[in-house]
């Protein structure tokens, strides 16, 4: 439950923190890196939108993912199905993701129903066949686990 509280207090903060750094016209202050002071090693976040996805890869950065030993799975799901695909910005977020030890699946469910071209997907991104199940799985092997 604690950790629950945890990830759910971080994304809003991150979340301010991403709405306050649009609006300024200088660049925003460097925070400092989380301390995250719980058991678990294993993190899932499913996410259906940009500014979600833009957190949830700012959150593995700084929580050092890769040197912490820990690992961080992104599920894509709902109209980021299509964004990831379409919206150039967001190679960055996915190669900064990767490079601090994520990894991403998208689900083939909502590649379908936005009728996403699955050829045109990154590589590194796995298709997985229902966003939802994923998470289920995740859970059951020991992830903790959120929905944005």
């Amino acid at each position: 439950m604690k950790m629950r509280l945890f990830l759910n207090l971080l994304l809003i903060s991150l979340f301010f923190f991403s709405v306050n750094s649009q609006a300024q016209t200088k660049p925003p202050v460097n925070q400092e890196d989380y301390i995250y002071e719980g058991t678990s090693t294993k993190f899932a976040i499913m996410v259906p939108d940009v500014l979600h996805f833009k957190v949830g890869v700012e959150t593995a950065e700084r929580m050092h993912v890769k040197k912490n030993g820990y690992k961080f799975e992104m599920v894509v799901i709902g109209e980021l199905a299509k964004e990831i695909v379409e919206n150039e910005d967001l190679k960055s977020y996915l190669d900064r993701g990767i490079k601090a030890g994520m990894n991403f699946t998208v689900c083939e469910y909502a590649l379908d129903l936005l009728d996403v071209n699955k050829a045109k997907i990154d590589k590194r991104i796995e298709i997985i066949p229902h966003g939802w199940l994923r998470m289920y799985e995740l859970k059951d092997k020991g992830y903790n686990v959120l929905r944005s």
